[in-house]
């Protein structure tokens, strides 16, 4: 300030700042860093639980359409009095048609990933089930449910979606795939019962007609748009780590160096072991997908009752699938393999001593114990798988060993039909079925994947 009276500027102390000013001054770096932190902060939900869920709703409504042969099948016999072998040769002309394609499905999996891959499955199944929908002879039937259907399942089924689980989870795989798988069970729960009613109350061929325009308009944008192949394409590792754990054990990262390709898996005695495990689950699989509904009713149970039998096990398949896989991390596949072999063969047997009139319990007991015991089995096989032959081909190496799973089924489907017009009744053939079980269980400790598991994220060498 200018002093007039001595004509210079007189001192003025300088002014003191604000406490606001000051507190604000004091907060900004901590408000800088605080800021940065938050927009250096991961998601709190890692992509891979939505791609997951994306692969849950796929899988309930492909495979429970490709599920719901059973009422397909029952409802044919009684509206065009086909024979049991004529009206079940249509499914298992579409497992081998499945099978015999599901490696190229795999290596195109590998290739151009789910998002091209899915909707264009979920196209061919709709179309198809449409087409079937509309048929009246048995050849037409193979032509649209052996071909179409099954091509449809096989782009956006089994395969493409165990190799999916493997590729997004190391450590959680087991119950990635459980989960994943899940929804095929689910879709027994909702798709069975619900073609069951469409089919009762308005016909088999009005039913299967609104089940293929809603698998269509559900899955094509839903996977076209959200679904994503790797966690690289996001910027992200497997499990939603930062980074995979740099120590291994010495196995674990020797075998990890070995590039598996299709051919140099199908070198190894592990390869052909899980690919005789897969024939018996197709065998069991698809004999009782095509047969349980047939055999209930033709021991007297009410058509409904049946279908919420399906229902019921599919309900605890879906939650043994997710729960076993869980499992199978923790305690090994062969070990929750075996627990499922024996429920499944108990289960079995009670459906084997349904006789007319029907015992409610037999039906119940054989839902709990077939409905526990199935389901740990793909959610093992597919770990066992990965473990073993992880790499950019598992694809393609899952595709190959679904040959075995459409033969076994090709050949129970079919076997069931005959055995059941042969002589009478499904009782031998449910028992062969349980020698059949105990040989998968065989295969299984012979493949031993606790010896040779691969995976690269395992415990470190300190542990």
């Amino acid at each position: 300030m200018y002093n007039a009276r001595h004509g210079k500027a007189a001192y003025t102390p300088p002014r003191i700042m604000s406490t606001q000013a000051l507190v604000v001054c004091r907060a900004f770096p901590t408000v800088f860093h605080l800021g940065r932190t938050m927009r250096l902060r991961k998601p709190h939900l890692y992509y891979g639980w939505i791609v997951v869920a994306i692969g849950f709703i796929t899988m309930m409504l492909i495979m429970g359409i490709f599920f719901s042969s059973g009422v397909l099948f029952a409802a044919i016999i009684a509206d065009l009095g086909w024979s049991r072998a004529s009206a079940s040769l249509p499914f298992s002309v579409a497992l081998i048609s499945y099978a015999g394609t599901a490696w190229l499905a795999g290596r195109l999996f590998d290739r151009y990933g789910p998002r091209r891959l899915f909707p264009l499955g979920a196209i061919l199944l709709g179309v198809g089930v449409i087409v079937s929908a509309q048929m009246h002879a048995p050849w037409q039937l193979c032509l649209s449910w052996g071909v179409l259907v099954a091509q449809g399942y096989n782009l956006a089924g089994f395969a493409p979606h165990l190799a999916l689980a493997a590729l997004w989870f190391a450590r959680r795989r087991g119950i990635a795939t459980g989960m994943i798988l899940s929804g095929a069970s689910i879709g027994g729960v909702v798709i069975v019962p619900t073609a069951q009613y469409l089919v009762d109350a308005y016909g088999w061929r009005a039913a299967y007609t609104l089940l293929g325009i809603a698998a269509m308009a559900c899955l094509v944008p839903l996977n076209a748009i959200w679904q994503y192949h790797k966690p690289a394409d996001l910027g992200l590792h497997p499990d939603g780590t930062t980074a995979p754990p740099p120590r291994v054990h010495p196995a674990a990262a020797a075998s990890s160096a070995v590039p598996w390709t299709l051919w140099r898996a199908m070198g190894t005695r592990h390869f052909w072991l899980l690919f005789v495990l897969v024939c018996c689950l197709g065998w069991s699989s698809n004999i009782i997908s095509v047969h349980q509904i047939a055999h209930m009713i033709s021991s007297g149970v009410p058509s409904l009752l049946a279908a919420s039998i399906i229902g019921m096990l599919s309900l605890l398949r879906a939650a043994s699938s997710t729960i076993g896989g869980g499992l199978s991390d923790r305690f090994g596949r062969e070990v929750i393999f075996t627990l499922g072999t024996l429920l499944c063969c108990l289960g079995l047997t009670l459906l084997a001593l349904l006789r007319p009139p029907a015992l409610v319990w037999l039906l119940y007991g054989y839902a709990l114990t077939f409905g526990v015991g199935n389901g740990v089995f793909a959610s093992a096989y597919a770990g066992a798988t990965a473990d073993l032959f992880l790499g950019s081909y598992l694809g393609t190496i899952l595709g190959f060993l679904e040959l075995g799973w459409g033969l076994g089924g090709f050949a129970g489907s079919w076997f069931g039909g005959y055995w059941y017009d042969r002589w009478g009744s499904y009782h031998g053939v449910f028992a062969l079925t349980i020698g059949v079980s105990l040989l998968s269980c065989v295969a299984m400790w012979l493949a031993a994947p606790r010896r040779l598991k691969q995976d690269r994220y395992q415990r470190p060498l300190d542990r």
